[in-house]
């Protein structure tokens, strides 16, 4: 997870303004539990072992495999990238990625062909990318922030947000990020100690009713409200105001259509995430829960992210082997790519693009 717009009018008006069908031999996993609407919540146990194998990713994604990572695109090209890679983005011609090993964290543009951009940039964690996919952000030392948008891979600086040490770009609203006769420019929101926002507008503010931001698309930001040492309690804004909250979940990616977001533990511990729920992005009713199983036989997850507005990419850990699982709204489930055996000791060998 990552916890970790444009013209001067109230910030209200200015936020206001930019703002799975499930195999035969898996019905026995499915079961009923108490929704927070009173109806009976869908529920289907994560084991992904021995699942059909369905069609490939339909965004790209990286492998690792004998030494060499390359990014898969959606078209078909592979394009090689750093073995340390640890996000990525299309974008332009070409992606946008970070690295992280034994140096600082590291933002650069490559190319299709792999050859790295002129430029690179020492960052925190994270990648924030806009909704059609056609600007990205990200933050670096003493909260400053750049985009590069596919107007010829051009990279904007807008002015840095308050915070020490290096940020952490969550969201970003706006898709041409030049502010023009054609375009209000973007708002990037950025984490440090607490949440932030900047525009290409010049405005920078502290992002709205929430500590720090977890997600957002649309007219929909969503963020945690408190930790404690039982949990977090989170909120999901709707043009700036609040539409409800929680202390069940954490949130994550937004779906392509905003009828969904995805709500992970709201406590995270140990070596990853075993329940996934999928929740109404208007109400925070529970439409479907990927479950735990009580004997232990199901998967932790990493790399959450939606594919299409009916289903979920997800990087899947179980019984030594590594997977790309999709998951159905419908509580279906199957593998995008097929799993391979590995260590929990390691990084996964699989990444999936931030959107």
């Amino acid at each position: 997870m990552r916890l970790p717009i444009m013209r001067t009018l109230s910030r209200t008006t200015l936020l206001a303004a930019t703002a799975l069908t499930l195999a035969a031999s898996l019905a026995p996993a499915t079961q009923a539990l108490p929704g927070t609407t009173g109806r009976a919540t869908p529920r289907t146990v994560l084991d992904v072992r021995n699942l059909e194998q369905g069609a490939p990713p339909a965004l790209a994604w990286s492998e690792r495999r004998s030494g060499r990572t390359v990014v898969h695109g959606v078209g078909g090209t592979s394009t090689p990238v750093p073995n340390d890679l640890t996000e990525l983005a299309p974008m332009g011609s070409g992606y946008v990625i970070q690295t992280a090993g034994n140096r600082p964290t590291t933002t650069r543009w490559v190319a299709a062909d792999g050859t790295p951009g002129r430029r690179e940039w020492r960052t925190g964690n994270g990648l924030a990318v806009s909704a059609q996919g056609r600007a990205v952000a990200f933050s670096g030392r003493r909260g400053k922030v750049w985009t590069i948008d596919s107007e010829g891979d051009r990279v904007l600086r807008f002015t840095p947000v308050p915070i020490t040490g290096k940020g952490q770009a969550v969201a970003l609203f706006g898709e041409d990020c030049k502010e023009s006769g054609t375009s209000t420019g973007c708002t990037i929101f950025v984490n440090g100690a607490r949440g932030w926002l900047t525009s290409s507008h010049g405005i920078v503010d502290r992002a709205p009713h929430v500590r720090l931001t977890s997600t957002g698309r649309g007219r929909w930001l969503g963020g945690i409200t408190s930790v404690s040492d039982t949990g977090t309690c989170s909120a999901m804004l709707r043009n700036a105001r609040v539409a409800w909250r929680t202390c069940d979940n954490r949130f994550a990616d937004i779906s392509p259509d905003n009828r969904h977001v995805l709500g992970l533990p709201a406590y995270g511990d140990g070596f990853g995430p075993q329940t996934l729920d999928l929740l109404a992005t208007a109400d925070g009713s529970v439409v479907r829960s990927f479950t735990a199983a009580r004997n232990g036989r199901s998967a932790t997850y990493f790399e959450e992210v939606w594919e299409d507005a009916g289903h979920v990419l997800v990087v899947t850990f179980q019984d030594g082997e590594w997977a790309v699982v999709r998951l159905g709204v419908d509580g279906s489930m199957e593998y995008a790519v097929a799993p391979r055996a590995g260590s929990s000791d390691v990084r996964s060998p699989f990444q999936l693009q931030t959107r």
